[in-house]
């Protein structure tokens, strides 16, 4: 079973990643790829620096410094070295570990402070965390998360971002330098509202559950690549938010019910009341569960008898 929710890298990713590589014509700017070495074993980072050259620690000096060898690293990028590329993508397939940058530089290193900017997050009630956009699980959700001022913020120094998608197909996004870009209010961390930091909360969902199920109950797990699976994953707890189902442990239940029975154990008319609870807030949904009667219970086994019977017939 897959550790991740990612799908093993398209084929043809180090040609696409060599051709975006070769659209720069910035002599003030130098490619990097950036490597979440927390997914990574615990020799990766000798293996990658004697293969692809030296590294850069991203955090050090911060506030997260002691993450240490587990922490992001930046590794230069030759546009002639094709092998080290390759080395760099074999070794993160499947993984959502791997992204390349176009890093602002000065005399020849690259300019960290975006970076760790946005690395060190701090929510409105003052909460500070570690921003792991180097999880590509995570990147794309929080580039599309930052207003207009933390987004020209960041393009003072990045100037294309390329990241390996759940399919396994190349994403990319270009930023647009504005001279007159005024600084957030807080140029050493990146502040989030509630609805920036609820946003990327709610991104997180799936990964955290597909986590609990893959160590509790790998068996109720359908069969799929990893890409459809959190396709159905996040489709079910968008699903369950309808319902005023939002806490991990009651989306958890939702979850083990339509996987282990049927996606569309929710649509049964004789659970009308149940949701009409939880909706309003009167009745947690594993409160309700503990209520429901044989004649719901057997109604959830005839569909689940109905699902795997079509199932069957799908894929004899």
């Amino acid at each position: 079973m897959a550790r991740f929710l990612q799908n093993t890298f398209n084929g043809n990713l180090a040609s696409e990643l060599t051709h975006w590589l070769a659209q720069s014509a910035n002599n003030t700017s130098a490619p990097y790829a950036l490597l979440d070495m927390s997914m990574l074993n615990a020799t990766a980072h000798h293996r990658f620096e004697r293969a692809v050259g030296p590294s850069i620690e991203l955090l050090a000096g911060t506030a997260y410094a002691a993450y240490g060898e587990l922490g992001p690293r930046l590794f230069a990028l030759s546009l002639a070295d094709m092998a080290a590329l390759e080395r760099l993508i074999s070794a993160t397939d499947a993984r959502p570990a791997l992204s390349v940058l176009e890093i602002a530089t000065h005399a020849g290193a690259p300019d960290l402070r975006a970076l760790q900017w946005l690395a060190d997050a701090q929510s409105a009630d003052g909460t500070r965390l570690f921003c792991r956009y180097a999880d590509t699980r995570i990147l794309p959700n929080a580039l599309k998360t930052l207003d207009p001022t933390q987004n020209a913020w960041l393009a003072r120094t990045i100037r294309r971002w390329a990241w390996v998608d759940r399919d396994g197909s190349l994403q990319s996004i270009n930023f647009t330098p504005v001279d007159s870009t005024a600084p957030p209010h807080d140029e050493t961390r990146i502040h989030f509202d509630d609805a920036q930091f609820g946003t990327l909360m709610q991104a997180a969902e799936a990964d955290t559950l597909f986590d609990i199920l893959r160590d509790q109950s790998p068996e109720i797990i359908p069969t799929a690549d990893p890409a459809t699976l959190w396709h159905r994953l996040d489709a079910l707890l968008g699903i369950a938010r309808t319902y005023g189902i939002d806490d991990a442990p009651d989306q958890l239940q939702f979850i083990t019910l339509a996987w282990s029975a049927s996606e569309r154990f929710h649509t049964l008319p004789a659970l009308a009341a149940t949701f009409n609870a939880t909706r309003s807030g009167s009745k947690r949904f594993a409160d309700a569960v503990t209520g429901w009667n044989d004649d719901i219970w057997n109604q959830i086994e005839a569909l689940a008898e109905h699902s795997a019977k079509a199932s069957a017939s799908e894929h004899p």
